[in-house]
C-alpha cells in the first residue's frame, strides 16, 4: 500500500527541463471509463466489465483491467490492483472498489466515476494548455544566447577563438553559461508550480458519495472513502466541504449524495480557474529570471563576444 499526494501525471512538469514528457493518452482512458459505464448500466458484473475491457483494449490497460477482472471474480480487495496505475485509473478504482466493497449500485457509481475521471482529464489538460504558452516563450528566450553566438560566427567572426582561445573570453563563457542555467533551473521552478494540479480534486466528496449510495451513516463513510483512496496510492486532504455540504442537506432535509456531487463538480471549477490565473500570473514571473539573468547571458554570450571579435579582426589590442 502506497499513499502520499498525487498530482497531475505527467503534469507538473517533471524533470530539468521546460520540456514535457510523453503522455499518456488521457482522453482514451476517460472514453474507457466511459465504457465501463455502460456496460455496468446494461447489468454487467464488476467482473464481467473489467473482463469486456480488458478483451477489447491492448498494453497496460489491457493488463490492468484483466487484474481487476480476476480480483472481482476472486472475491478480493480491488483497491490494491489500481495502486501502481496512472492516476484517473487510480481515481476510478478508489470509487469501484468502495462500491464493490459498500454493495453501492455499480452502475450510477461507474457513471459518477466517468463524469470525475472525464472532468479531472479536462482540468489537466485546461492547465496543460495555459502554461504552454509561457513555457514555450521561456524556451524560445533561452536560446537566444546561444543563437546569438552562432550568428556572430555565422557572419565570419571569430567568436569560439574570442570564448575558449583567451582568458577573458574563458571567462565570459563560464559566466554566460552559468547565468543561462540558473534562469533556466528558475523558469522550469516556475512553470511547475504553475502547473501543479492535484488529481484529487473533488475525489473525497464523489468516494463518500458512492458509500451513501449503499445506505451507510455519513460518519462510516467517510472513514471507509478515505481508506479506499489511501489503497489506491492516493492520499485525499480533508476540507471543511464535506461536513458544510452534511450540515446543510440535514438543516435542509435534502439528499446528501446529489449535493457531494454538485460540490465535488464545483470544487473541480474553483480548481480551473485558480490554475488558469497561476497560468497568466505566470507569464509575468518568467520575465524575473529572464530579464535578470538570460538579459546578461546575452551580452556574455553574444554581444561582448562580437564586439571582441570585431577589435581583434580590426587589429585592435584588447
Amino acid at each position: 500500500m502506497r499513499a502520499g499526494p498525487l498530482t497531475a501525471r505527467p503534469a507538473p512538469i517533471r524533470g530539468p527541463a521546460l520540456r514535457r514528457p510523453p503522455r499518456p493518452d488521457l482522453d482514451a482512458i476517460a472514453g474507457q471509463v466511459d465504457r465501463l459505464a455502460a456496460l455496468a448500466a446494461a447489468g454487467a458484473s464488476t467482473a464481467a466489465a473489467f473482463r469486456y475491457l480488458a478483451a477489447a483494449e491492448t498494453g497496460d490497460t489491457a493488463r490492468l483491467a484483466e487484474a481487476a477482472a480476476q480480483a472481482a471474480r476472486d472475491a478480493v480487495p480491488l483497491a490494491p490492483v489500481f495502486a501502481e496505475a496512472e492516476p484517473v485509473w487510480r481515481r476510478v478504482g478508489a470509487t469501484v472498489a468502495l462500491a464493490v466493497d459498500t454493495g453501492a449500485p455499480l452502475a450510477p457509481v461507474l457513471r459518477a466515476a466517468a463524469v470525475g475521471a472525464r472532468a479531472s482529464v479536462q482540468l489537466q489538460r485546461a492547465v496543460a494548455e495555459s502554461v504552454a504558452g509561457p513555457a514555450a516563450s521561456a524556451r524560445l528566450v533561452l536560446l537566444l544566447p546561444p543563437a546569438c553566438l552562432l550568428l556572430g560566427w555565422g557572419f565570419g567572426f571569430d567568436v569560439p577563438g574570442v570564448l575558449l582561445g583567451d582568458p577573458l573570453g574563458l571567462v565570459l563563457l563560464a559566466v554566460g553559461l552559468a547565468l543561462l542555467l540558473a534562469a533556466r533551473a528558475w523558469s522550469v521552478r516556475l512553470v511547475r508550480a504553475a502547473s501543479a494540479m492535484s488529481w484529487t480534486v473533488g475525489l473525497r466528496l464523489e468516494l463518500v458519495a458512492t458509500a451513501v449510495r449503499a445506505g451507510l451513516p455519513v460518519q462510516r463513510a467517510r472513514r471507509l472513502a478515505d481508506a479506499a483512496a489511501e489503497d489506491c496510492g492516493l492520499q485525499v486532504p480533508a476540507g471543511p466541504e464535506l461536513e458544510d455540504v452534511v450540515r446543510f442537506a440535514a438543516e435542509a432535509g435534502l439528499p446528501v449524495v446529489a449535493l457531494l456531487d454538485a460540490e465535488a463538480d464545483r470544487l473541480r471549477r474553483a480548481a480551473l480557474a485558480e490554475a488558469r490565473l497561476r497560468a497568466t500570473v505566470l507569464a509575468a514571473r518568467l520575465l524575473l529570471p529572464l530579464g535578470l539573468l538570460v538579459l546578461p547571458a546575452f551580452l556574455l554570450l553574444g554581444a561582448v563576444p562580437i564586439g571582441l571579435a570585431v577589435l581583434r579582426s580590426s587589429h585592435l589590442t584588447f
